[in-house]
């Protein structure tokens, strides 16, 4: 299911928490099930002299997931990719339970409790299963090697498959193994707030459709917020709480999930459904 980085983990590095006191960053292995709302506020960003975020507003409430929907080159990667820190926002905030992240690097946001699956199931295949899912906790500070495994093991025990391939080179796996082991990896890094960017991309239905229970286990059992950036709308609005859709980078609509899935024009001009 996908990953924290498109080959890079869900971070490594090392960072001090905001001037005004931000998240804690420096745990020796990081708490789960701690929800957090995100609420990104004007947000300016871009590539170059491109603007494909144009003061857009987005709030993600704890413990929900929230679909943000649109048009290919509406700005839903993006909006991924700064709250991430993979891109540097050019204004507006990114508060993560009311602390301000906007303008730290990706290995701090990790460690605030924040965590990327970015678009294209972004193993690294020439390392085993278990090397990539040790990825995730490269943004933990030294413990005890117990934590460690301890972590792994409750990964291993989500992921069945994973456990039954973890000597093998991430290479060997499906397509949904490969899903299942970057979102893994991802939840080794202790977020209490997941991004995950087309997650069901290339996926046979049934797969697919995995994908989507896990989405809403994660939420509903261990209390993450999670925003879920999804070209199938109608899949996205049928497990979401609240949905926003985008287009040409600014938000057109936002409501409560089966709200958005009702508005017959919202469908036909912006879902394609």
């Amino acid at each position: 299911m996908s990953s924290a980085a498109n080959g890079s983990g869900p971070a490594a590095g090392a960072g001090s928490a905001g001037a005004a006191g931000g998240p804690e960053m420096g745990t020796a292995s990081p708490a789960a099930g701690e929800s957090a709302s995100l609420a990104v506020e004007e947000l300016v960003a871009g590539y170059g002299e491109v603007v494909a975020l144009d003061g857009v507003t987005v709030t993600a409430g704890a413990g929900g997931i929230t679909a943000v929907l649109g048009a290919n080159g509406a700005g839903k990667t993006t909006l991924l990719r700064a709250v991430s820190g993979m891109i540097k926002a050019r204004r507006g905030r990114i508060l993560l339970a009311d602390h301000d992240v906007a303008g730290r690097s990706p290995e701090q946001i990790v460690r605030a409790g924040i965590a990327h699956v970015p678009e294209g199931q972004g193993v690294i295949p020439e390392l085993t299963v278990e090397e990539n899912l040790r990825i995730g906790m490269m943004s933990w500070r030294r413990g005890p090697r117990a934590d460690r495994v301890a972590a792994l093991e409750e990964e291993y025990a989500r992921f069945k498959p994973l456990a039954d391939r973890r000597r093998k080179l991430a290479s060997t796996l499906s397509g949904g193994e490969r899903q299942m082991l970057v979102i893994a990896r991802a939840l080794l890094a202790r977020p209490r707030v997941l991004l995950l960017d087309e997650p069901s991309l290339g996926l046979a239905p049934r797969v697919m459709a995995q994908v989507m229970d896990l989405v809403v286990r994660l939420s509903r059992e261990r209390g993450l917020t999670i925003v879920l950036v999804e070209q199938n709308a109608r899949a996205a609005l049928a497990i979401a709480d609240h949905g926003v859709v985008l287009n040409l980078g600014r938000v057109v609509a936002t409501a409560d999930a089966a709200s958005l899935a009702a508005d017959v024009a919202l469908r036909h001009h912006y879902l394609g459904f």
